[in-house]
C-alpha cells in the first residue's frame, strides 16, 4: 500500500533524512530498554505496563529500520506505513511484522486510553516486541 506511505510524505508526516548509524543505535537501544521493561512488568503483573512498554520496544525497533532506509516518521500510523512501504514491501522483514505492530497498536491505544488490558494480550504484545527486536538486531 505504497499509497499511504506517499500521503504521509506528502503531508509531511515522513520525512526523508541522512541516514545516521548513531541514530539507529540509539533506537535499537531504546527498543531493547523497553523490551527488558515491558517482560520485567508481565512478570510483576503489570499488564497495562507490560502492553505499553512492549509497544514502544516495537516501535522504536521498527524506527530504527526506517531511520536506517533514510527516512523519520512523525506519526506513529506514519511509522506503520514506512515500514510496509520500505521494508515489508521490499522483502526486508516479514509481512508478520506488521500484524504485530497493528495489534500492539491497537491494545495500546485500549490500554493507554480506555483501560482495557489483560494478561494474555500483555503477554502476546511482550512476545511479539521480542520477536521483532530480534529480527531487526544486527
Amino acid at each position: 500500500m505504497r499509497y499511504r506511505f506517499d500521503e504521509c510524505l506528502e503531508r509531511g508526516k515522513i520525512v526523508k533524512i541522512p541516514i545516521d548509524q548513531d541514530l539507529v543505535e540509539k533506537e535499537l537501544k531504546e527498543a531493547e530498554a523497553d523490551l527488558v521493561a515491558a517482560e520485567r512488568s508481565l512478570l510483576n503483573h503489570q499488564e497495562k505496563w507490560a502492553i505499553i512498554q512492549g509497544y514502544y520496544s516495537l516501535f522504536h525497533s521498527l524506527r530504527s529500520q526506517v531511520f536506517g532506509k533514510g527516512y523519520r516518521e512523525k506519526s506513529h500510523r506514519c511509522l506503520k506505513y514506512a515500514v510496509e512501504a520500505l521494508l515489508v514491501d521490499q522483502g526486508v522483514l516479514d509481512p508478520v511484522v506488521l500484524e504485530h505492530f497493528s495489534f500492539a497498536m491497537d491494545l495500546r491505544e485500549g490500554a493507554d486510553y480506555g483501560c482495557i488490558y489483560n494478561a494474555e494480550s500483555a503477554g502476546i504484545v511482550v512476545m511479539s516486541a521480542r520477536t521483532v527486536y530480534e529480527m531487526v538486531m544486527p
